[in-house]
């Protein structure tokens, strides 16, 4: 039998052409984390701390003695690990699923060799985003909300979402309706936070409300369903008023708005939990509402607060959702769930367009320019890094900080709300200090147009 040489090298040649391709597809589709070092020897961890994204790899790598990695506290969901350092066991490599806090130790040397990580995901510094996006008619039960005491009028998704102009999380999936009886759920943070400060943000809408209105939202503690705290209230009193109280009525009291509010109408509340270190039983809860816009900074005056009472302060690591009773409770729509530990958590607005190698670093002119009320700016990066977005008015006064965190490679847009500045000419700066020792710094005009 004759054989076809040239056509079999010919064929050849196109599964060879056709295998790179593919291979070139694959290599500039896939999303590409960084691996963190962490070198083990003379009885420490080093570097000792490192901030890291979801999606990274932290390696530890031997160099003397023996020793371990082993998590002492993670985040809710993380895997745990301990795994020896010996120079029969010189690489261990973690990877990172999980947004929070991570401590880990040597166990034979715990009492000076210590180390962690805090993790960020890609939406921002975030414990906890809910967004209802699922199908309408769903119980939330079927994507990650647990049940507290009933399985009756059980808490589901419905349609339409909210929307609130500035708010990140407007306009996103669906929402979930309280009612005024039925089933109470709570769903985990990343992460508990026993110190500084816990914020909540979330869009409400109130189609009704009682005199006696009872709470329908509150923090717990990560092992609890009974210590409910920064009780958030929607109660009748000469109209529509919010609310709020540290833990029971009667361990100090409950506090309501000073003005009142419109049933039907779309707002955006604020929960703040605030710790303090004088005493076991001192935080303070704050109340912020905003009926237009959100500021970039966290206004020196509350709606609300400090509100203070007699409860132990509790360990933050759930929220809750209520729906009280008959004749109390009212009925409201939420959504947009954000927790975090700051107030640039909850208004930042960092989106990853594309995780591809970025050519270099660039800061792109904004879209629409000029705007009104909002604009999108889009930044690539070519290595991972902490990266600041900031907007200043023409006098250097920054106005908003978009962006302030850890980002991996790749290309980013972050939306830009001028609801509460005046029309003018203002800029905006982005600037990446590199993980390779590379930095980048540049600033951009941008007009808002009234």
């Amino acid at each position: 039998m004759k054989f076809n040489f040239y056509n079999s090298e010919k064929r050849s040649g196109i599964i060879n052409y056709a295998i790179i391709l593919l291979s070139v597809f694959l290599l500039s589709s896939v999303s590409l984390a960084t691996t963190h070092v962490v070198t083990v020897s003379s009885f420490q961890f080093t570097p000792n701390t490192l901030s890291v994204a979801v999606g990274d790899t932290v390696k530890w790598q031997w160099i003397d003695g023996s020793h371990t990695t082993t998590s002492v506290t993670i985040p809710n969901g993380a895997a745990s690990w301990n795994s020896p350092m010996t120079s029969a066991n010189q690489t261990f490599s973690y990877a990172v699923t999980v947004a929070g806090t991570y401590n880990y130790q040597c166990t034979p040397h715990s009492a000076i060799m210590m180390g962690s990580f805090v993790a960020t995901s890609g939406n921002g510094n975030a414990l906890l985003t809910e967004n209802f996006d699922y199908p309408a008619g769903d119980s939330l039960g079927a994507h990650g909300w647990n049940w507290i005491n009933s399985a009756v009028n059980p808490l589901m998704v419905t349609a339409p979402g909210l929307v609130y102009q500035g708010y990140p999380l407007s306009n996103i999936g669906n929402a979930t309706t309280v009612l005024n009886t039925g089933e109470d759920m709570y769903k985990d943070m990343s992460d508990s936070v026993s110190t500084g400060a816990v914020y909540a943000s979330f869009m409400v809408n109130v189609s009704a409300a009682q005199s006696a209105g009872d709470y329908f939202f509150a923090f717990l503690p990560p092992t609890s369903t009974t210590l409910y705290t920064s009780r958030f209230y929607a109660r009748d009193s000469a109209g529509l008023r919010f609310g709020v109280s540290k833990s029971t009525a009667t361990a100090g009291g409950i506090f309501l708005t000073p003005n009142s509010y419109n049933l039907g109408q779309t707002y955006l509340a604020v929960v703040k939990y605030q710790y303090n270190t004088a005493a076991s039983d001192d935080a303070e809860i704050f109340v912020y509402i905003f009926s237009s816009g959100i500021p970039s900074t966290e206004p020196s005056t509350a709606t609300i607060g400090p509100v203070t009472g007699t409860a132990s302060d509790n360990i933050i690591g759930r929220i809750a959702l209520r729906q009280g009773s008959a004749s109390n409770a009212p009925t409201a729509q939420v959504d947009g769930f954000r927790v975090g530990t700051s107030w640039a958590d909850i208004v930042t607005d960092v989106r990853n367009v594309s995780s591809n190698i970025a050519d270099g670093y660039k800061l792109s002119q904004n879209y629409p320019n000029p705007f009104n009320p909002t604009t999108t700016i889009k930044f690539d990066i070519a290595d991972a890094g902490f990266v600041n977005l900031t907007v200043y008015n023409s006098l250097g006064k920054e106005v908003s900080r978009l962006v302030n965190q850890n980002l991996n490679r790749g290309s980013y847009s972050s939306e830009f709300t001028g609801a509460n500045l005046t029309s003018g000419v203002y800029y905006y700066r982005l600037t990446v200090t590199g993980n390779n020792n590379q930095n980048f710094t540049d600033t951009k005009k941008l007009i808002l147009l009234k």
